[in-house]
């Protein structure tokens, strides 16, 4: 585990005030917190055979499937977790390019539009922030984020309550808070999810139940910490790390 690595734990402990609330990735106090890039690298998982790629997201480039290099010590620790409990990670996406959040952001709020056609800029901004991250935050540009769902010890992918990105039919469908309301399998595999990420250090969002992050401006804010150590990528593929905007 790198130094930069180590002072992002412990990365479950989150905020009760902001915990119990809520906060879209949109939120001013996730914009304001300051960004000291530690120069991480990418690299890729699909070197690494101790994981299982889910080819739901596969793309040409590969890049869905890279992360930052301090992190795969974090991801694997989740990992043994899991192993320990008869189970295993699919992992789903990793890094996303600027360019396709930024497309994911605008259908968004596209879509919001239509719906509440009175609303503000600012205003559709801050609702989709709530789902899709505005892509100057957005952490799985910034390598430091994960969507997982949960697999049997075979790769079969477990229920976990709801389908990984599905837009919710109400607040907090998708979000740990809400699990009561699910069946009672479906309950259990989504809190063992969480107890795994969270034993690897990873920020959850409680409002997606299979996203979590370290070392984002989001998981800065949700631990208190004084700025994120990962920016915005612009290149996934450069020699050199060359950060966005």
């Amino acid at each position: 585990m790198s130094e930069s690595s180590r002072r992002l734990l412990p990365a479950a402990h989150c905020m009760p005030e902001i915990a119990e609330e809520g906060i879209a990735m949109s939120d001013p106090r996730v914009v304001a917190v300051r960004v000291a890039d530690c120069g991480e690298p990418l690299v890729s998982l699909r070197d690494d055979d101790r994981f299982l790629i889910d080819e739901r997201k596969a793309t040409t480039t590969e890049a869905f499937a890279m992360i930052r290099s301090g992190l795969v010590d974090h991801l694997w620790m989740a990992e043994k977790y899991l192993r320990e409990h008869g189970r295993r990670l699919r992992v789903v996406e990793c890094y996303r390019p600027p360019a396709q959040q930024s497309r994911y952001f605008q259908e968004e709020m596209s879509r919001l539009s239509a719906e509440h056609p009175d609303m503000t800029s600012d205003q559709l901004i801050e609702l989709a922030g709530w789902y899709v991250s505005p892509p100057w935050v957005a952490p799985h540009s910034c390598g430091g984020a994960v969507d997982v769902t949960l697999a049997s010890l075979d790769g079969t992918e477990l229920d976990i309550g709801y389908r990984i990105n599905a837009t919710p039919e109400r607040p907090g469908e998708t979000s740990f808070l809400d699990a009561h309301t699910l069946p009672e399998e479906a309950r259990a595999n989504r809190m063992l999810l969480l107890a795994a990420m969270s034993h690897g250090g990873w920020v959850s969002h409680w409002h997606e139940s299979w996203h979590f992050e370290i070392g984002t401006r989001f998981a800065a804010l949700m631990t208190d910490l004084d700025n994120s150590v990962y920016g915005v990528i612009a290149d996934p593929h450069a020699e050199s790390l060359r950060l966005y905007g």
